[in-house]
């Protein structure tokens, strides 16, 4: 009755911003390697790049801010490794 446990909002918010960074991450690195390939690239899928570089720029802002703890952060690269070699 007194002691009922506290919902872990920020823990979750926090590990929802990270999936999205990774996301985002993952993403841009795949349209800087499709723009590598390109002879001559076009003003659109420059802008693409851009834009996703500004997204994750921000979204890595906002993880500082928040100040996302670090176990969350290997917890999650750990995840991302494991799900790379699957």
């Amino acid at each position: 009755m007194f002691f009922k446990k506290k919902p872990q909002l920020k823990t979750e918010a926090d590990r929802e911003l990270m999936t999205t960074v990774y996301r985002v991450r993952d993403q841009m690195t795949h349209e800087r390697k499709l723009l590598a390939t390109f002879r001559e690239v076009d003003a659109v899928s420059k802008s693409q790049y851009n834009l996703q570089a500004g997204l994750f720029d921000f979204l890595y802002r906002e993880a500082r801010v928040r100040q996302v703890s670090g176990d969350l952060v290997s917890e999650m690269a750990a995840e991302q490794l494991h799900q790379a070699n699957l």
